[in-house]
């Protein structure tokens, strides 16, 4: 064996030691998130594993039985746990609000195909668990990957929705009218990097989630994540090493909805963090213009993150949206 054989192989088993130990660096242990937010918040929250016939999905629920549903999905990297300060809210205000955990994600089921993770079938999970529910209609909120995915339900199935309020996701067209300058004011690097094979698992892995975190707390207004917060979501990512499969929404084939280029046939209100880190001004400018300004809602102080920026208001803003409770 050759002088440069053996470095190479000792270099590989050091490589090899690294990447290990900085995979394993975001082991974390499991965490009751729904001990902790019943005790923050006060109020009774059921934890369900619901079979939509496709798949099994972790969903919180919470708020009278006989109540008006109202369905939260959930953004990157986020979870259930994100919407938990509205789910409270909704439920006191007589709602029966659920949050599930999208695929992938949490509790959910993790299929291990990128293509079980486009918008289409995400789409079809929610669906499914009002099918399952016994609910022909439901309110709708979604935030991020979560408010694309109700754009998708607003513009495809208005049937099934009969108001929804979307926080900080652009309207699915609005991505074709920006400018590839406008990109430079936004954070959008990180939708081409998820795209590659497992590299971005293990940079967000390494250091005890020392990137994901740290852009999650950048973005965000102070306090949003503290350390506390930041120990949550780190367990979620950790648990069936969800980080895998959440990715794959990015990962995922995407095609536009032809027939979704006006305006929604139903009410919909946007909530806009201002400071928004990750969509350009011509995605809001246009996704106003397709809502009308009257139901764009801009939140000066807010970050992307506006569900954690701004708990209060943005309940408040559902439940003036919604009106009040009437049986479904």
């Amino acid at each position: 064996m050759t002088r440069f054989a053996r470095r190479s192989i000792v270099v590989g088993i050091l490589l090899g030691f690294l990447i290990f130990l900085a995979w394993r660096s975001g082991d974390r242990p499991a965490v009751d998130e729904i001990a902790l937010a019943q005790a923050a918040l006060g109020i009774e929250l059921e934890s369900h594993r619901i079979d939509t016939g496709e798949i099994t999905l972790h969903v919180v629920m919470a708020g009278p039985k006989d109540g008006p549903p109202v369905l939260l999905l959930h953004g990157f990297p986020e979870f259930w746990y994100s919407w938990r300060n509205q789910i409270a809210a909704l439920a006191r205000a007589g709602f029966r609000a659920m949050a599930p955990d999208l695929r992938g994600y949490n509790r959910s089921d993790k299929p291990s195909d990128s293509e079980q993770y486009r918008q289409s079938v995400y789409a079809g999970d929610a669906l499914a668990l009002l099918d399952q529910q016994g609910y022909e209609t439901t309110f709708l909120a979604g935030h991020d990957v979560g408010g694309g995915v109700a754009w998708r339900l607003v513009l495809l199935h208005p049937e099934r929705v009969r108001k929804a309020v979307i926080f900080n996701a652009a309207h699915p067209f609005a991505g074709s009218q920006a400018r590839p300058e406008d990109h430079e004011e936004t954070i959008s690097w990180f939708r081409t990097f998820f795209r590659m094979p497992w590299l971005p698992e293990l940079v967000s892995r390494s250091g005890d989630w020392w990137l994901l975190a740290r852009n999650l707390r950048r973005t965000s207004n102070p306090g949003s994540f503290d350390d506390a917060e930041m120990d949550v979501y780190k367990a979620a990512w950790s648990r069936d090493n969800a980080i895998s499969t959440m990715i794959h929404s990015y990962r995922a084939s995407r095609s536009m909805i032809p027939e979704a280029k006006g305006q929604p046939t139903i009410p919909v209100r946007v909530v806009w963090g201002a400071n928004d880190a990750f969509f350009n001004p011509a995605a809001v400018a246009f996704t106003r213009d397709r809502v009308g300004s009257g139901a764009f809602v801009e939140v000066p102080d807010a970050s992307h993150w506006v569900l954690l920026d701004e708990p209060e208001l943005t309940s408040r803003e559902m439940i003036a949206f919604f009106g009040p409770p009437t049986t479904p």
